[in-house]
């Protein structure tokens, strides 16, 4: 039911900011990629998917509302002398990046940096759910075959807040972006 609920919220939330953005360039994409754990021993690598949209603000600054699913890998634990497989879990994030960089259309490669806030729900087998505020920090570089299609990678540390502890991880995504409205 939740996450219905934040994928209702997440619609609603861009349809509302494309009546704003309409005046400006914007864009909606997708992306996917590897959720790489760090320093954490309970946990291994696994995946990452997610959507955003793009509101240029300034030629050199724009803002990014995104919603992603992150999965860890699990990694086995030994008590007593067996191995018992271990469950990993799962990380859903509703945020907000500030982008900002090389932004506006000055050539095919656009390279930028990005800062942000998220909201967050850690969930694992056999514990309660745990919620807690993220923050991220990263660069990015897009390419742009078309003006309204753009290929994107970028790479995003993510340190969460949940529980006692944290859940910091490497993000490395690659994505597609489309284009709407004027420069």
């Amino acid at each position: 039911m939740k996450k219905i609920l934040s994928v209702t919220m997440l619609v609603l939330f861009l349809l509302g900011i494309s009546s704003v953005a309409s005046a400006g360039k914007f864009s909606i994409g997708g992306f996917a990629g590897l959720n790489l754990p760090v320093a954490q021993d309970d946990a291994k690598s696994g995946a990452l998917f997610g959507a955003k949209a793009r509101i240029l603000l300034l030629p050199f600054m724009g803002i990014e509302p995104n919603f992603s699913f992150a999965k860890y890998g699990g990694k086995d634990v030994e008590v007593r002398g067996k191995t018992f497989p271990g469950e990993g879990g799962d990380i859903t994030s509703f945020g907000v990046d500030i982008v900002f960089g090389t932004m506006s259309s000055f050539s095919n490669m656009k390279f930028y940096g990005l800062a942000g806030i998220s909201a967050n729900t850690y969930k694992r087998e056999g514990i309660p759910d745990e919620s807690g505020l993220g923050l991220a920090f990263g660069t990015g570089f897009e390419f742009f075959p078309t003006e309204i299609l753009s290929l994107e990678i970028r790479a995003k540390y993510h340190s969460i807040k949940v529980g006692e502890g944290g859940r910091p991880h490497l993000e490395l995504s690659g994505g597609l972006n489309y284009y709407f409205g004027i420069e």
